[in-house]
């Protein structure tokens, strides 16, 4: 109980962002970041990362797979999807066939 209360409370006290991006082989993704925590939605799965120190970029990250922002970009690493070529898509842009 004391577990799902304080989540409720973080959610409620940190702004959540929403964002989809696009990488270089057409794999789309959406995006929920928050100050401490991403979480990455492809259609076959989703991955939730805890944001990590970095001096590069803004991480997110457990043992099994990475998130790097730097603005509009992304590179997002996993065992099963090395996607390190992505961009966010903007309002109205159209995604590739």
């Amino acid at each position: 109980m004391n577990v799902c209360l304080t989540a409720l409370a973080l959610a409620l006290t940190s702004p959540i962002e929403l964002s989809t991006y696009i990488c270089l082989d057409n794999t789309v993704f959406t995006l929920s970041t928050s100050a401490e925590m991403a979480i990455v939605r492809f259609k076959d799965g989703q991955y939730r990362l805890p944001r990590r120190q970095s001096a590069i970029a803004i991480k997110y990250a457990t043992s099994d797979a990475t998130l790097y922002l730097d603005g509009e970009f992304a590179a997002f690493v996993a065992n099963d999807r090395p996607l390190p070529g992505c961009h966010k898509l903007e309002s109205g842009e159209r995604r590739s066939p």
